[in-house]
């Protein structure tokens, strides 16, 4: 089973999947952010802002690829899901594509889905995360959306140290 931590960039996502992987979990990383570095550092053009399409795409067989990967008995993370796709094609003011939708539809993560709230003194731009906090906070908003009209749970993580999170998932579980 594939439990999702998700929410609006920067607010501690990525830093709580690298726990729970440091603690023996299977973990799936930030799919997106990994293409986008890959192709920036080999000069690729399968970016979202050059190839929308091709990266929606790519983006999505990988998390799939991920979530067939786990067997229905083991426990496992992923840093974002299928839904944060149509939150962000949303966000960007674009129709979720029909691939998308049958993708999100077809594929399912445990229904409880944990979500990192805005929390401004944690957040930090990169040169990948570029959004400002009030943009942050937006796209936030697209993703609860987006997972809510998707049938999940929603389970809000409180603003606390990783551990602290950590251990609110696992007494969630």
């Amino acid at each position: 089973m594939v439990y999702v931590i998700t929410g609006g960039p920067g607010f501690g996502k990525s830093i709580l999947i690298e726990k729970l992987h440091q603690l023996g979990y299977v973990v799936g990383d930030e799919i997106a952010r990994r293409i986008i570095e890959q192709q920036i550092a080999e000069g690729g053009v399968l970016l979202p802002w050059r190839d929308a399409g091709g990266f929606e795409k790519r983006v999505m067989e990988e998390r799939i690829e991920f979530l067939n990967r786990i067997s229905s008995s083991d426990v496992a993370f992923s840093d974002r899901g299928l839904p944060d796709q149509a939150a962000f094609s949303r966000y960007k003011g674009k129709e979720i594509s029909t691939k998308l939708k049958a993708a999100i539809f077809a594929n399912q993560y445990a229904k409880k889905v944990f979500l990192t709230p805005p929390w401004r003194e944690i957040y930090q731009n990169d040169p990948i995360r570029t959004e400002t906090y009030e943009e942050a906070e937006k796209i936030h908003l697209f993703v609860v959306e987006a997972y809510q009209n998707s049938g999940y749970e929603l389970i809000k993580l409180p603003l606390v140290s990783p551990e602290k999170r950590i251990e609110f998932i696992f007494k969630s579980l």
